[in-house]
């Protein structure tokens, strides 16, 4: 027992170890940094040593997830396998980018990590492939040849090697798409001179280095002025424009939040980061109950995130009032639909979402919404005409 529990740690601690190292090539990689000679220790990130117990919880689920679909289905069992293969790299590299075990198992993460790169991932997925079926293949010509005491040592050499051929190839297609992922590189992979740095980037980096230090600092009221100083040189900056709300939210002042984010929020829809622009209104709400856009195209935008990403109850506190607070406005007819769906398929109350339909049928009698809000509800006003 004694000898099994030493092997299995011997075992244990040198899978961490690779398993950290292959971490540490990936997440190098994806910042141009392919050569030891362009490494420095400060280019280590002190979290990358938990990645590896993280993914280990990610297969935890993971296997949850292929077992219980398993226990249901042989079938459903394979397929379940499939997925979880399919999804395992962009599962290491959502782990680097965000460090959090939550974000490596959000669909949406995973799907949007997948999306960013494109063609390249399932080219991405066919060569590690073609790496798994030729690790046994090595291991099987080195053990043809090697003496007896040489074959655990060679086993562990071949798979030691191919994982961080692996974790070197995936960094390296991180890299190729770091803007879609959202990724710094240090350098280029052929040296430092290839490089082209955005000189607006750098200035923003600059200028949040600024803020920070005074935030560290405890100089809240520098920090603040010096943030609103630089978002009014240019109110379409949004590195700008994110640094001073980060800034109002580290204060009291939810009134000067809230105006600003009736800025921000659009900035941030109109360059398409509407997860972001959702963020922002959340963190109003929370320091400003009641807090809506003022604009109908950002309150409905706003909305479909909600949706999209599974909040039907931050979809009614958009809804609510709409056809009040934005009298007039083309939206108002697809936000209160937006609110049938929320109630009837995202929090099973039919009743409320019939309520929110009879308020529809009495201002907008023949607009689409309406009749798409009735088609969704069919089965309920039936009921009820039965009843009457």
């Amino acid at each position: 027992m004694l000898g099994f529990i030493g092997i299995f740690a011997v075992g244990l601690g040198l899978m961490l170890a690779v398993s950290r190292y292959a971490f540490k090539v990936s997440a190098l990689a994806s910042r141009g940094i392919t050569h030891s000679s362009d490494f420095r220790s400060s280019q280590v990130d002190e979290d990358w040593k938990w990645l590896p117990w993280k993914f280990f919880g990610v297969l935890f689920v993971f296997g949850i997830f292929v077992g219980f679909l398993a226990s249901r289905s042989v079938s459903l069992g394979v397929v379940a396998n499939l997925v979880v293969a399919f999804l395992i790299p962009a599962t290491w590299m959502v782990l680097i980018n965000t460090n959090s075990l939550s974000s490596a198992i959000n669909p949406f993460e995973l799907l949007a990590t997948i999306f960013g790169i494109g063609k390249s991932y399932l080219l991405l997925c066919f060569f590690l492939f073609l790496l798994q079926q030729g690790s046994p293949m090595v291991m099987l010509m080195l053990l043809e040849v090697a003496a007896p005491a040489l074959v655990l040592p060679l086993m562990s050499f071949v798979v030691i090697y191919f994982t961080w051929v692996m974790a070197a190839m995936i960094g390296y297609v991180m890299y190729q798409h770091h803007a879609a992922l959202d990724i710094d590189p240090v350098q280029a992979p052929d040296g430092p001179a290839t490089v082209q740095f955005d000189p607006a980037a750098q200035e923003a980096k600059r200028r949040d280095a600024v803020v920070a230090q005074l935030v560290q600092g405890n100089k809240m009221d520098e920090a603040l002025s010096q943030a609103r100083e630089w978002q009014r040189e240019d109110h379409q900056s949004l590195p700008d424009q994110r640094r001073y709300f980060r800034v109002l939210k580290l204060t009291e002042s939810a009134d000067a939040l809230a105006d600003h984010a009736q800025r921000f929020i659009p900035l941030l829809i109109a360059q398409q980061r509407s997860g972001e622009a959702l963020e922002a209104w959340v963190s109003c709400v929370k320091r400003k109950p009641g807090f809506r856009p003022d604009s109908a195209e950002a309150c409905y935008e706003l909305a479909q995130q909600a949706w999209r990403v599974g909040k039907p109850k931050y979809v009614l506190l958009l809804a609510q009032d709409a056809d009040k607070r934005y009298a007039g406005s083309a939206l108002v007819p697809s936000m209160l639909e937006l609110a049938v769906r929320a109630f009837h398929q995202g929090l099973a109350q039919p009743i409320q979402a019939v309520h929110v339909y009879m308020r529809m049928k009495r201002l907008f009698p023949d607009h689409a919404s309406t009749q798409e809000a009735e088609w969704m509800l069919r089965e309920e006003l039936e009921k009820l005409g039965a009843k009457a």
